[in-house]
């Protein structure tokens, strides 16, 4: 028989045991330190002879350097018929290379190469630019850039690897047709933009179109000095990053072809108004309330309208405290979050708000979305909400520079709009001076109830009649008769 002793403490015995067992002075949590002013790096700017920009952003302390080649060629220069060439272009840099000295290289070799530097290679194509970026020890950064140069300047293109890059992004649109929330943002694309160059979307027959021909006669026109700038972020001054873009991309002759101009055009939405697209056996709902936002600009009262945009859209939908999370989500546990993000562009911009649902909830989470985007243009934001969700805003842009890759990618972001590195010393003053009016000024003027677009993919069955009631005038779609490329959005029959 085991014997067991148990020690009986008093109710006023445990209390006093408790007590002693905390330190003094630690049972409470230490008060907020001061804020910290935020401190933007040094950067610089400079340009090669043959049209080549060089930007430096130094972050010493870690000999680490992120290298990115930023390319202003992206979708948008995607030919009519051929949505996709840009993106698949781009992705084939990494796939071969021929320099005109030296061996030629495979896929596989090439990824061995960047490996062997401490890095890889990321390569991705957007609306505007194509980028080919690096994150390497400094003692590897010469190397890498003569990889770099290499990919960008002499890739092979080899059949082989175009027919598995098309095969990879024909899954991947596959995948996309049965995911709602992937079908939602390119349906609301395609609602917002229309036909214009921003609202097209990459499908299976253009893919299908695409001939390494095309890719050749892309890649030559686009990839060129005149619209590529070698960012350089890390452990490293101007005077060696000048001379490594000299080294690497000095000689490198102009392309006497006319330069690619990406095209301007604004919005031309749809006449529907919104979108119901019946995905019978979906899971849940993903619903989709976009806006129009403020176009992309460089005089003074078009930046002040682009902070003010920016501070508008935290307050909505960046973060777990933003307005739309908390109706959503917090109050009423209808999704695990909402959020929004905004697209600015030189003919126009927009705002999308997303969330996904219960399909039985999908038309209470759309009137939830369009009631917060239009109740900011009606009445101030309070201040002490304000003043929080400028901290957020101002926080997210502290925190991308405090890695080399997000330090590149926001000097690569500044360029591309065609401002100088500089003013992102005074971003942060500049986003927390904007007022709550400034903020209803904004909103009142974009996110007007009648400016807003509906896109809900669901099954409908599942949501009930109630979501066609409240729709009334919705433009209804099978999924199997839905073609993105087509400009009625159905197929043809």
């Amino acid at each position: 028989m085991t014997m067991k002793n148990t020690l009986m403490l008093t109710g006023a015995a445990v209390a006093a045991a408790t007590a002693l067992a905390q330190p003094r002075g630690f049972d409470k949590p230490p008060p907020p330190a001061p804020a910290q002013p935020l401190q933007v790096p040094p950067l610089a700017e400079a340009a090669l002879p043959n049209g080549v920009r060089v930007a430096t952003a130094e972050r010493h302390g870690l000999p680490l350097v992120t290298a990115m080649l930023l390319v202003e060629a992206g979708s948008l220069l995607d030919p009519p018929g051929k949505a996709g060439l840009a993106s698949l272009a781009f992705t084939l840099t990494g796939k071969g290379t021929k320099p005109p000295k030296g061996p030629e290289r495979d896929a596989a070799t090439i990824a061995i190469a960047a490996e062997t530097l401490g890095g890889s290679l990321e390569i991705d194509t957007g609306a505007r630019s194509s980028r080919i970026a690096m994150t390497v020890p400094l003692n590897r950064l010469d190397e890498s850039l003569a990889l770099m140069a290499e990919v960008l300047r002499t890739p092979s293109f080899p059949a082989e690897e175009l027919e598995r890059s098309r095969a990879q992004s024909l899954d991947a649109i596959k995948l996309n047709l049965s995911d709602p929330g992937a079908l939602s943002g390119l349906l609301a694309r395609r609602l917002y933009w229309g036909d214009t160059p921003n609202g097209i979307v990459t499908t299976a027959a253009s893919l299908q179109r695409i001939t390494r021909e095309d890719v050749v006669a892309f890649h030559r026109r686009v990839v060129r000095p005149e619209l590529v700038t070698l960012v350089l972020a890390g452990d490293v001054e101007p005077a060696r990053a000048r001379a490594l873009a000299e080294k690497h991309f000095g000689a490198w002759p102009s392309n006497r072809m006319a330069v690619p101009v990406t095209p301007a055009a604004p919005p031309r939405p749809m006449a529907a108004s919104s979108v119901l697209l019946d995905l019978p056996g979906a899971g849940q709902a993903a619903v989709v309330v976009t806006a129009p936002y403020a176009a992309f600009g460089n005089q003074p009262e078009q930046k002040a309208r682009l902070r003010a945009g920016a501070v508008a859209n935290t307050v909505l939908g960046v973060g777990y405290s933003s307005r739309i999370n908390q109706e959503v989500r917090i109050k009423r546990g209808l999704s695990y979050g909402a959020s929004s993000g905004v697209e600015t562009l030189v003919g126009g911009g927009t705002l999308t708000t997303f969330a996904q649902t219960k399909n039985a909830s999908a038309g209470e989470v759309a009137k939830l979305l369009a009631g917060e985007i239009v109740k900011l243009g009606r009445e101030d934001v309070p201040a002490a909400e304000l003043a929080a969700r400028q901290q957020v805003l101002v926080g997210d842009f502290g925190r991308q520079l405090e890695t080399t890759a997000g330090l590149a990618a926001t000097a690569a972001d500044q360029l591309l709009r065609r401002r100088a590195l500089g003013e992102l010393q005074q971003l942060p003053a500049e986003l927390l001076a904007v007022d709550a009016p400034r903020v209803r000024e904004f909103a009142g003027e974009f996110w007007k109830p009648e400016q807003l677009r509906t896109v809900i993919v669901a099954d409908l069955k599942a949501a009930g009649p109630g979501l066609r009631e409240q729709f009334p005038q919705a433009l209804v779609v099978r999924s199997a008769d839905l073609d993105l490329g087509s400009a009625t959005l159905l197929r043809r029959k």
